[in-house]
């Protein structure tokens, strides 16, 4: 996967943790918007991968979120 199409999880108000690949290299518009319970990314890349995704208008509760980077997925 590298990108989070347009709207993909807006509203989604249960949404409070999401896991982010460092594949992805975008975020479209409003693909988290009135996620508002949305508090944590675990993003698997690093800080710097991470400033390096486009991220479209409408996702400031993505931006706002607590992200913790470098995470590792259990298999």
């Amino acid at each position: 996967m590298t990108s989070i199409s347009n709207y993909t999880f807006s509203n989604c108000t249960s949404l409070t943790e999401i896991i982010i690949p460092d594949s992805v290299t975008s975020v479209s518009i409003y693909a988290f918007s009135g996620c508002d319970a949305l508090t944590d990314v675990f993003y698997t890349g690093t800080e710097d991968d991470w400033d390096d995704i486009t991220i479209g208008s409408g996702n400031e509760n993505l931006t706002a979120a607590d992200i913790q980077y470098e995470y590792t997925v259990e298999e």
